[in-house]
């Protein structure tokens, strides 16, 4: 069992969370899929629900000096991560904002928001860290334009932003849990 990509995913969502809403004193806690689990903590496919618990009690305690005791729950498919204050204390005082993230949200919450803009927003960050970007329009499918880097380490997240009556909401998915969704699209 690896505990790092989800560990890094539970840092990446509760500063993401932070940023958006500011940070509030309390618990936080997260929804996942089973799939994305067993992806995140490099398990089988095969891997029974027994056996996914047995690993989240090994990744709790693996991460309790950085996010305190966290407890997991699951009904059928869909596990609640749930992060202690104390975690999400640690989270606002030791992680730094994730510059493009930064950027990003600056844009997408900029009253009259574009997807032009989002689209400059990917360019420039592109462009001054010496990559490109990817655009691609899935909104038939109901995924709106999904923009991501082409080089790993700059931001390793898929953003899926929509236009609607209200302006643009966007979903941030990690690649294989992308994947996975537009497979479930397929099938």
């Amino acid at each position: 069992m690896k505990t790092d990509l989800l560990k890094k995913h539970i840092f990446d969502t509760v500063k993401e969370w932070q940023m958006k809403i500011g940070y509030q004193k309390g618990n936080m806690c997260l929804y996942y899929p089973s799939a994305s689990l067993i992806t995140l903590l490099g398990l089988n496919g095969n891997t029974t629900d027994a056996e996914l618990t047995d690993a989240l009690n090994a990744f709790g305690k693996a991460v309790r000096d950085q996010l305190g005791p966290i407890s997991v729950t699951h009904e059928g498919d869909r596990y609640c991560v749930s992060i202690p204050e104390e975690g999400c204390d640690y989270i606002a005082k030791n992680i730094p904002d994730p510059e493009f993230l930064k950027s990003f949200l600056r844009v997408i919450t900029t009253k009259g928001c574009s997807m032009d803009m989002v689209r400059g927003c990917f360019s420039n960050y592109a462009g001054q860290h010496g990559v490109g970007y990817v655009e691609a329009d899935h909104s038939m499918e109901g995924l709106g334009h999904d923009f991501y880097f082409d080089k790993e380490g700059i931001d390793d997240y898929i953003y899926c932003v929509e236009a609607d009556d209200f302006g643009l909401t966007y979903h941030r998915f990690t690649k294989e849990d992308y994947e996975m969704l537009q497979d479930g699209d397929k099938q």
